[in-house]
């Protein structure tokens, strides 16, 4: 059974370490995606980082995130010393492409994407699922070594997943 067309929502954290994350979503599934998405993430506040945030409220987001249909989640980070954003936009983008050749990602990248602003034009049109990038996002930029139980996991949603460094291109 071949593989389902999977869009990606995309957030990319422009500030070093830079950091690309995408959630991917069967392309036959992405309503339902955002429409649970935006309920569950409706009137949230983003803490600042995932492992500072209350533990009752990494609880209440899991819980609430787990019925989301997902096809996977892919983040990279790129902490090479003097790489201008764009260049580890690009770079970051590739990789994705590599690493995901199922995934429909965006046709052209923004010249300069915004931190913490959508990484594709039009990405307002799903707020849910750009919300869930967004926080994924920071539980990905967590220090090394900090370990959370499952029911305050957001990574334990996805099904699968591959967090990871940007391999520079040849």
């Amino acid at each position: 059974m071949p593989r389902p067309r999977v869009v990606c929502v995309l957030d990319w954290h422009g500030e070093p370490p830079y950091g690309l994350t995408a959630v991917g979503v069967a392309a036959d599934r992405l309503a339902a995606a955002e429409a649970l998405a935006s309920a569950a993430l409706a009137g949230l506040v983003p803490p600042p980082t995932w492992e500072g945030a209350d533990p009752a409220l990494r609880k209440r987001v899991v819980r609430a995130c787990r019925p989301i249909p997902t096809e996977g989640l892919w983040h990279v980070s790129d902490d090479r010393p003097a790489v201008p954003p764009d260049r580890s936009h690009e770079d970051c983008l590739h990789q994705l492409a590599t690493e995901w050749p199922h995934a429909a990602l965006p046709p052209t990248p923004p010249a300069h994407p915004s931190p913490g602003g959508p990484a594709v034009p039009g990405e307002s049109a799903l707020p849910g699922l750009t919300a869930l990038a967004r926080l994924t996002a920071l539980v990905c930029r967590m220090p090394p070594g900090v370990d959370l139980a499952a029911e305050e996991d957001l990574l334990d949603i996805y099904d699968t997943y591959t967090v990871g460094g940007l391999t520079p291109p040849p």
